[in-house]
């Protein structure tokens, strides 16, 4: 089915060996960050995932029931430093604690619980719809939406429109149904079915955008969870990549012509990013073009990876690294429908 991942192949050094031993990775998961990065630049990346407290979590404000300067205020006597994004509306980051023994955890202040924020674990999935350029009136698809931190961004959004947040799982649904209500959010439409197939679902109907932020093999937030260095072989993660595929195409054959769709990943793996936009390009062909987001102040998507080409149109996806942008290691694209 795939002809790029198909060739794509990793034959570990005797320094990815040694560096996989030293830190528990997968082999093969080395060997890929040393032909990306280099040796030196691959500590340093070892490094971030090993330092979680480097990684600052984020809110988004409620801007629904609570002015957010009210928002900051209350936050900021509770012992929290917070910085606005610039980059993304009505969300800050949580910089470091006043007093740290004193103040609540984020998820159990008074605030939180009333809805006037929505907490991330860090700025990486504001990215995706931020740069997917929402209007107050859009109507927006999130085909793999639970838990709903970007549903809800979205929905916020588009205060005069309405987000359809679909996704397979029922139980990871009962988060999002829990956000919504707890936000009252109420511009939100929830789905559980298969994002293989849910133009099924939707017959005859298209969207003008569109989220696609499939579930990955999480290589990118390893910070946040270490098992995953050493819990996805090869040939599994080739599996996630191909199951990628098949959701991504699901989801474009919703998007209208002139629309735009945002294929996202909390990866760094070349698998389950750049050779899946390059194998939705093939079989899409002239009805796709990759767009450079307005908002870029990030690495660029990889071309090639030694013999291992790309599209080149990748490179105008976005691709976040632990170590350089100090947020999980994130991968984004945005897609137009021509």
């Amino acid at each position: 089915m795939s002809s790029i991942l198909s060739k794509i192949r990793w034959e570990p050094s005797s320094q990815a060996r040694e560096l996989a031993r030293r830190y528990r990775y997968q082999p093969y998961m080395i060997e890929r960050y040393l032909r990306m990065l280099g040796p030196e630049e691959t500590i340093e990346l070892l490094e971030a995932f090993e330092n979680p407290e480097r990684i600052s979590p984020a809110i988004r404000c409620n801007n629904n029931i609570v002015r957010c300067d009210e928002l900051i205020s209350r936050l900021r006597a509770l012992g929290y430093r917070l910085e606005p994004i610039e980059w993304a509306s009505y969300s800050y980051r949580v910089t470091s604690f006043i007093d740290e023994y004193h103040s609540p955890t984020l998820g159990s202040t008074h605030e939180y619980l009333k809805g006037y924020y929505y907490l991330y674990r860090d700025q990486s999935p504001l990215v995706p719809p931020s740069i997917l350029d929402i209007s107050r009136d859009s109507v927006i698809l999130d085909t793999c939406a639970a838990p709903g931190g970007k549903s809800i961004y979205m929905a916020l959004e588009a205060r005069e429109g309405y987000v359809i947040s679909n996704d397979i799982s029922r139980s990871r649904l009962r988060a999002l149904v829990s956000h919504l209500m707890r936000m009252a959010i109420d511009n939100v439409i929830v789905m559980n079915h298969d994002a293989r197939n849910l133009d099924n679902r939707l017959r005859n109907v298209l969207f003008a955008r569109v989220l696609v932020d499939v579930p990955c093999s999480a290589e990118g937030y390893i910070m946040f969870d270490p098992s995953r260095k050493r819990k996805t072989d090869f040939d599994t993660l080739k599996k996630i990549a191909y199951r990628e595929i098949d959701i991504l195409v699901g989801s474009l054959r919703l998007l209208d012509s002139g629309g735009y769709a945002v294929y996202s990943t909390c990866s760094i793996a070349p698998e389950e990013n750049e050779a899946v936009v390059s194998e939705i390009l093939d079989i899409f062909g002239e009805k796709l073009r990759i767009v450079e987001p307005k908002i870029n102040m990030w690495d660029r998507g990889i071309t090639s990876i030694d013999r291992f080409e790309f599209n080149p149109d990748v490179e105008k996806c976005i691709r976040i690294w632990p170590h350089k942008h100090l947020m999980g290691g994130f991968f984004a694209c945005l897609i137009e429908m021509v």
